[in-house]
């Protein structure tokens, strides 16, 4: 019985295949973590963005404790997800308005509609109200709004 040699050719074979079978893993991988994203949650949902007169009417300010942009329009004060829908990165501003997700270039407009994708899902608008005895405005993280809903300063 003859000995089967392990030559060089069957070594790179060898590791060229473990190669793409490692790739493949990879990618598979990915492609379920891109698929089943939720959006991340803090272990405190609850979070002070400091008192009304902070906010200027006709101003969108970055809270970045809270994660969300405060808008004070003509209606009153809101709160907007600074969190992508896609895959859960910060967006920020456009000089020319509206939003931009650093990550994979999803736009959003200036109420945080979805422009062009990978996003599919609007960013979120969160309830925000005002703590009587602190002066404080607090925003809940897990309480999604309409994004008509405003706190009447």
């Amino acid at each position: 019985m003859e000995e089967e040699r392990f030559d060089r050719r069957r070594f790179l074979t060898l590791v060229a295949q473990g190669s793409l079978g490692a790739a493949a893993i990879v990618v598979i991988g990915q492609v379920i973590r891109f698929l089943s994203f939720e959006p991340p949650n803090s272990t405190s949902t609850v979070i002070s963005v400091g008192q009304p007169a902070n906010y200027p009417r006709n101003s969108l300010l970055y809270a970045a404790d809270a994660r969300v942009y405060i808008g004070h329009d003509t209606e009153g004060l809101y709160a907007l997800d600074a969190v992508c829908t896609h895959l859960g990165c910060l967006v920020e501003r456009r000089e020319e308005g509206g939003f931009v997700c650093p990550c994979h270039d999803s736009h959003f407009d200036a109420q945080g509609r979805v422009e062009t994708g990978p996003a599919t899902q609007p960013l979120r608008y969160l309830r925000l109200w005002l703590d009587g005895e602190e002066g404080q405005l607090f925003v809940d993280r897990s309480q999604p709004v309409e994004p008509t809903v405003r706190f009447v300063v």
